[in-house]
């Protein structure tokens, strides 16, 4: 409750303190690239202007503004010379049969250029053959273009062409580069994705700078560190963000100190029950032993026999559920071990896995009958004996509770693995529990009675057999005609490594 005021306290810290809208930040960065856009923009207009205005660059309006004025000046030469045409006009220079004697004009250019003046000239004057006026005749093409023909004091003629557009002044730069305008507004073009790209790298570096807050508080809750107090920033809605994270890291840490002490409560109280148990079981045990010496002693008889089999039974289960008991109280304390797994005699592993069947099966008041491979006596697997036993004694035990009359265990060893095999001539599995016997939990009351079971022995094998490697099977015995004769658990255990001899049934 203290840590929940306390968050309360920050969350009205926080609200009193100025923050800024998320909105605010991100239209601050809208704002610069407007900003660094326009001054692209104005930057490079001043550069052109001025370069216009020192002559580097002809304006637009320079070749039909001074078209007429370019002409006479070529008139007034005495010899046609191209080089002192203005970089702002292409040119053709024809003889006085009106064919082109030299020109920088594309061959497209040319025919427009000659078709353009031919028509013109045809349209002032009424001969048949167009004459170049001694007066510059200038007009217009078209698509911007303006034409400008003259005839020179040689007796030829010249065409000069120009756009609306601006150039370079000097002919080695127009020759070489696109016109001036082209080239601003693919420079203008290409600072303006620099200007965004740079503005949009900034506002993801200021983004993910006022974003850290909550990706350090994320990775403290996913470390586990409940103790680390959530950072602040400076933008209203991230911090309304680590706010709640905050609350969430405090209520989450109150709920894990919670659950902690009711386990840590759980795990004392199931400690102290194990340890009391020990006291009357060591007096079963005690007892038992007891029993079965003074049994042993008297003169046979079937009833004696069956009295000192049943005192030897409680005396061995006594001592199981001592071990277990054991390993209840480490598992309470958390110091329970892993499965250690080492290399098992199978010969002595069946025995006491006989001996603990036909205890359970005397328990049940069934038969008991083993069907064991003599050939088993020189195997050996790797694994926990004592885990692995409990497993089988898990199956064996649900078989005895099922079983009508009898439950038989078989055991052999083929190539890979040892096959343990448990039937009972019981009502068999239903097919839901052929599907789901060995979940956790599964109870199947209606063929199977599930009185005393809470469905967990066949899951517990189950894990146990998994971490060996091996594996547990459910399936039905059928005769002839298709009925169920019983349930049968096969149980699959890999043998040791280097355990090269080949057994089992179907290689004898």
């Amino acid at each position: 409750m203290a840590a929940l005021d306390s968050c309360d306290t920050a969350s009205r810290s926080r609200a009193s303190r100025w923050r800024m809208p998320l909105a605010l930040v991100i239209a601050r960065y809208f704002a610069y690239i407007v900003v660094g856009l326009a001054a692209t923009w104005l930057v490079l207009f001043a550069a052109f202007s001025v370069s216009m205005n020192l002559g580097f660059v002809y304006p637009a309006n320079f070749g039909p503004a001074h078209a007429a004025e370019v002409a006479r000046s070529l008139q007034d030469k005495t010899s046609f010379d191209a080089q002192t045409i203005p970089t702002a006009y292409r040119y053709l220079h024809l003889d006085a049969a009106g064919n082109v004697v030299e020109g920088d004009l594309s061959a497209t250019q040319r025919a427009d250029a000659l078709a353009a003046v031919r028509a013109e000239l045809a349209g002032r004057d009424a001969s048949e053959d167009a004459v170049y006026p001694a007066e510059p005749a200038v007009f217009g093409g078209g698509n911007g273009t303006t034409y400008t023909a003259f005839a020179l004091d040689d007796g030829t003629a010249c065409i000069l062409v120009c756009s609306y557009l601006p150039q370079f002044a000097d002919r080695a730069l127009r020759d070489a580069l696109p016109n001036p305008q082209d080239l601003l507004l693919v420079a203008g073009s290409a600072t303006s994705i620099l200007v965004i790209a740079a503005v949009a790298h900034r506002a993801s570096r200021v983004l993910t700078r006022k974003m850290a807050p909550l990706t350090a508080a994320a990775d403290a809750i996913a470390h586990q560190d409940l103790d680390q107090p959530v950072g602040t920033s400076n933008v209203r809605q991230v911090d309304d963000v680590l706010l709640a994270m905050d609350r969430m890291r405090i209520e989450l840490k109150a709920s894990l100190e919670a659950r902690f002490q009711a386990e840590r409560a759980q795990r004392e109280q199931v400690a102290a029950l194990a340890h009391d148990l020990k006291t009357p079981l060591t007096i079963v045990r005690a007892n038992a032993e007891f029993v079965a010496e003074e049994a042993a002693a008297l003169p046979a008889s079937k009833e004696l026999v069956d009295l000192v089999a049943a005192a030897n039974d409680i005396a061995r289960g006594a001592t199981r559920l001592d071990a277990y008991i054991h390993l209840l109280i480490e598992a309470s304390r958390g110091d329970a071990e892993p499965l250690g797994r080492e290399a098992v005699d199978v010969a002595a592993f069946i025995r006491n896995v006989q001996d603990e069947a036909a205890g359970l099966a005397r328990a049940a008041g069934i038969s008991f009958r083993a069907a064991v491979d003599p050939t088993l006596a020189s195997a050996t697997i790797l694994a926990d004996a004592p885990a692995l036993e409990r497993a089988v004694a898990n199956v064996v035990s649900n078989a005895c509770d099922h079983a009508r009359t009898s439950v038989k265990l078989s055991a052999h060893m083929d190539a890979r693995e040892l096959v343990l095999v448990v039937d009972d001539n019981g009502p068999g599995f239903t097919p839901a529990a052929l599907e789901h016997g060995c979940e956790r939990f599964f109870r199947d009351d209606s063929a199977r009675g599930g009185d005393g079971h809470y469905g967990i022995g066949l899951f517990a094998a189950a894990q146990t057999l998994r971490t060996h490697g091996g594996s547990l099977g459910l399936e039905n015995r059928r005769d002839a005609n298709g009925d169920v004769l019983g349930a049968r658990v096969t149980i699959r255990v890999p043998r040791a490594a280097g355990d090269s001899k080949t057994q089992g049934g179907s290689d004898r």
